[in-house]
């Protein structure tokens, strides 16, 4: 978000695209402040989101592999 002008957001498994979000920030970017830390909130929470599916997969992946052995 410091440098960029784009960032994107892959989803854990296939890799696809989740999000393009453009930074409409002013240069020299300020890392302390409401706009920095909105895009922060937004892309933790976007990847929050993603990691939770991704483990909740894997668990039942796990759950699926126990009952066939």
């Amino acid at each position: 978000m410091y440098l960029a002008d784009r960032v994107i957001i892959l989803i854990v498994r296939p890799g696809r695209l989740l999000d393009s979000v453009t930074i409409d920030m002013p240069r020299p970017r300020n890392v302390v402040g409401a706009d920095f830390e909105r895009y922060r909130a937004l892309f933790v929470e976007r990847l929050r989101s993603e990691l939770t599916k991704a483990f909740q997969e894997q668990e039942l992946v796990e759950m699926l592999d126990m009952r066939i052995k």
